[in-house]
């Protein structure tokens, strides 16, 4: 096993990876707990996949997830913020600015009834930019979201065999 810690020692760190899935401590059990039962159902011929492998999913994968979310957090307007707090501690997770528009209206869409593809589509029809542009937008905010655990997909992933 590992050795005693003396009193004082100071653990390093490893580097951190930004492409990396993370999550705090305190979100450390509802992570791990959903990613058990991920790989459980997966064990049994489903085919999810868990919150770490969003980002390595194509985009026509991801276009089919309906965001959602985490309802560990309730969504508040504070000022000119959008706030993510944690219902067990009120912590506050600043999210953007309510001026924002194409974040603000992108996350609207984050309700589990709209697709990432559906919620591309629609940002790019209010901003007046190209299909790509509008589901880049709306995949790279929700894979942001998903690294701080404030949105998951509705329901598990799948993924191809």
């Amino acid at each position: 096993m590992g050795r005693d810690m003396q009193k004082g020692e100071h653990i390093e760190q490893p580097a951190r990876d930004d492409r990396a899935f993370t999550c705090t401590r305190r979100g450390f059990l509802p992570v791990l707990v959903r990613e058990a039962v991920v790989t459980l159902g997966m064990m049994r011929g489903g085919l999810g996949c868990r919150l770490s492998e969003l980002q390595s999913m194509s985009d026509d994968q991801l276009s089919n997830i309906r965001p959602v979310v985490n309802p560990a957090f309730e969504i508040k307007v504070e000022d000119d913020h959008v706030l993510a707090c944690y219902n067990k501690t009120g912590a506050a997770l600043y999210l953007f600015s309510v001026s924002e528009t194409p974040a603000l209206n992108t996350f609207n869409l984050f309700d589990g009834r709209h697709t990432l593809g559906e919620a591309g589509a629609s940002l790019a029809s209010q901003m007046g930019w190209d299909s790509s542009t509008g589901f880049a937008y709306a995949r790279d905010l929700f894979l942001r979201l998903v690294a701080d655990l404030v949105c998951v997909p509705k329901d598990p992933p799948q993924i191809a065999e």
